[in-house]
């Protein structure tokens, strides 16, 4: 599924991760690998004792043509670990606009960033290039944190265990051919999780199994589970799938990830501002900034979303924000 694979840069020692996970990745798959640095034009010239720091047209020349030595030295390096196509690339303009143009012109179809905070997708620390690829394109991001052993893992090592939440709808089911994608080739096992939460007041006083409301809404769950783990099933995958009760349900995501020693969280988002339900409410966006776990995430075209019949339990409902 995926050909041609994404690594924004720049030139920094903390991008090693990625970059490696995505030449993995373009081994597995027999993609291109598209390496894409983006210069900004200097936006301020400081003057030291009153003296004008001249900025000339060669010295602007000079640090391109290093820039873009370094760059070619990077796709040289990752040529070496693998036969696969590699390409350089620096282009002029704002960082996250440039790269998303970039992206839908050589039709990428993933898009590979390293996260450089202790957490997830933190805007400031990771920057607002990835926030802004993950909402404003269909291409699935994958956000890359790992532990230090993946430096040395093999490919089927470097996601052994992916997580999966849904919440009935089939908004967020769009993850799944993208989770597919990355388990069939990688040996992966997948984990399908749904998190329900308590909406009525006796819900909230008593949250274990063996109440009536609550063995209606697990066994909803449940059903709806094994439907969407037939599908992946169905591909060779293997899957298991477990529904937890928690009022906080980010939370309840990153411990079960940590508890099942997960190394990758899947999930959709609707993008825009806000999300709507489960993995598209602030839920998603909580994840994607908590998670120590590298993560798949995935902006699909919204088509009419609708929840498979008898999928989604009244527990689940978020508002929408």
């Amino acid at each position: 599924m995926f050909k041609v694979i994404m690594v924004p840069t720049e030139g920094s020692d903390s991008e090693r991760a990625a970059i490696s996970v995505a030449v993995r990745l373009a081994n597995r798959f027999e993609a291109d690998l598209r390496l894409v640095r983006v210069e900004t034009t200097p936006l301020v010239i400081e003057t030291i004792a009153q003296t004008p720091l001249m900025i000339t047209e060669q010295t602007l020349l000079d640090e391109r043509v290093a820039r873009l030595r370094k760059l070619e030295a990077l796709g040289t390096e990752c040529r070496a670990l693998g036969e696969i196509r590699v390409m350089t690339a620096l282009e002029d303009g704002p960082v996250a606009p440039t790269l998303r143009d970039y992206a839908r012109k050589f039709n990428v179809d993933l898009i590979v960033m390293s996260s450089h905070s202790r957490g997830g997708v933190k805007r400031i620390a990771l920057g607002s290039a990835t926030d802004y690829l993950i909402r404003r394109t269909n291409i699935p991001v994958l956000v890359v944190r790992p532990p230090v052993s993946i430096m040395e893992a093999t490919a089927e090592q470097t996601f052994s265990r992916i997580v999966v939440p849904l919440d009935g709808s089939e908004l967020a089911e769009q993850i799944l051919p993208e989770v597919a994608a990355l388990a069939s080739r990688l040996n992966s096992t997948v984990s399908l999780l749904q998190v329900l939460t308590p909406v009525t007041y006796s819900q909230k006083e008593i949250m274990q199994p063996g109440l009536p409301w609550w063995d209606d809404d697990i066994a909803t769950a449940e059903a709806y589970l094994t439907r969407a783990a037939n599908r992946l099933i169905e591909q060779g995958l293997t899957v298991s799938k477990d529904v937890v009760m928690s009022g906080d349900i980010a939370t309840a995501i990153l411990d079960y990830s940590a508890r099942t020693r997960a190394d990758l969280i899947a999930l959709a988002t609707s993008g825009g501002g806000g999300m709507s339900r489960f993995v598209f409410g602030t839920v998603a966006d909580e994840v994607t900034r908590k998670s120590t776990n590298s993560l798949l995430v995935f902006h699909p075209k919204r088509s009419g979303a609708t929840v498979i019949a008898g999928g989604r339990s009244k527990a689940d409902t978020l508002a929408e924000v």
